[in-house]
């Protein structure tokens, strides 16, 4: 029999690295009160090398997800927008189960995340809503949610539909930059 897989989500996910992005942030910003999307911040409005080189590989890693998942990259689109925020930083922070509204591709860096140890996984659901309705167990694996340990230098990419949430985190201080990457058709893609 021949089998196709059907909805599939992509996850894409690696390490980086940007030397200095660590003792950057730490100066530059207000690690306590981080610039949130919430508050509508977006630090990629800061101009400085150091974000010119983090956006710099931030857009190689999207073009790369793109790449891989439709076969373009973002140039092949009529204009893009990244937004990218600092967050997962303090003792019990915990992120409510969300996802990206609007953006067409998110992924968040780990910039600092020492302490495996102390909790803080990302964990995302089957975005297929109520797929696994009246499932025997066995079939458990369909379903299953994945969970993420971070670590420094991971990063991770996935569709901005998909549903997750961040565990609470124990230890003192881990720095995230999630990033959303927003697409405009120009209708010859």
């Amino acid at each position: 029999m021949e089998m196709t897989p059907r909805w599939p989500t992509m996850f894409g996910q690696g390490k980086f690295e940007v030397d200095g992005l660590f003792e950057y942030l730490f100066t530059n910003y207000d690690l306590n009160d981080p610039v949130g999307d919430v508050d509508g911040g977006n630090i990629f409005n800061d101009t400085s090398e150091m974000m010119d080189k983090f956006r710099s590989v931030v857009h190689i890693k999207f073009n790369e997800y793109l790449t891989n998942t439709i076969g373009k990259t973002i140039e092949d689109f009529g204009d893009h927008e990244m937004k990218a925020w600092i967050t997962g930083h303090g003792k019990d922070y915990s992120m409510t189960i969300h996802n990206h509204s609007g953006a067409h591709i998110s992924a968040v860096f780990y910039v600092l995340a020492e302490d495996k140890y102390s909790g803080g996984s990302i964990v995302f659901t089957d975005p297929r809503a109520n797929a696994n309705r009246g499932y025997d167990t066995s079939f458990e694996q369909l379903f299953a949610q994945h969970e993420h340990i971070p670590e420094t230098g991971d990063y991770l990419i996935f569709p901005s539909f998909n549903y997750h949430h961040v565990n609470p985190y124990y230890s003192e201080f881990r720095i995230c930059i999630p990033v959303d990457l927003y697409l405009y058709s120009n209708n010859d893609v």
